[in-house]
């Protein structure tokens, strides 16, 4: 009697196992698929800041430079600089182009390196800086009180050609 109940179970049975495995395969499958796509998505966007950051880094290099020119004494009592427009990069108050415009080449910027460069916008000079002995950037030496003011904009790129901008107003003492 065991024998016969034994071939009757076995006749019974339709193969639901295999079907439930199959689909479990399919399902883990496409779960693993999902994953590889995520994570190459999520590496994709990391290059992609790092070479925004890349190109911030360059513009803040160039800002930092422009900064650097204009603290030396010379430079920042020396108007005539933005009065000719055969300098590139020094554009007066008056300038028609505004840096986030340019073409950004050798003819409207000054170059820091291949990927950094900078313009200086003269803004206003010996403005009356009124409740402060201090200029920004630079001490003011005396009771001196005047400042030159200035639009700096850095200009940068990274390799795979992000492009970043930084603009920063700055002012030094003009006696």
């Amino acid at each position: 009697m065991q024998s016969r109940s034994t071939k009757s179970l076995r006749s019974m049975q339709s193969g639901a196992t295999l079907v439930m495995a199959l689909i479990v395969l399919v399902l883990i499958m496409m779960i693993g698929i999902a994953a590889v796509n995520t994570s190459n998505t999520q590496f994709k966007i990391a290059a992609n800041i790092q070479f925004e950051d890349a190109a911030f880094n360059n513009a803040e290099l160039a800002a930092t430079t422009a900064e650097s020119w204009l603290s030396t004494g010379a430079n920042y009592k020396n108007t005539d600089f933005f009065t000719t427009q055969t300098t590139p990069g020094l554009l007066q108050a008056t300038a028609t182009s505004t840096p986030l415009s340019m073409a950004w080449n050798s003819t409207d910027s000054i170059r820091v390196n291949d990927n950094s460069r900078y313009t200086v916008q003269l803004l206003s000079i010996n403005s009356s800086t009124s409740g402060s002995n201090l200029a920004i950037g630079r001490p003011v030496v005396g009771a001196c009180e005047k400042v030159n003011t200035y639009l700096i904009t850095g200009y940068g790129t990274s390799t795979r050609g992000a492009k970043k901008f930084i603009q920063s107003y700055y002012s030094v003492a003009s006696c």
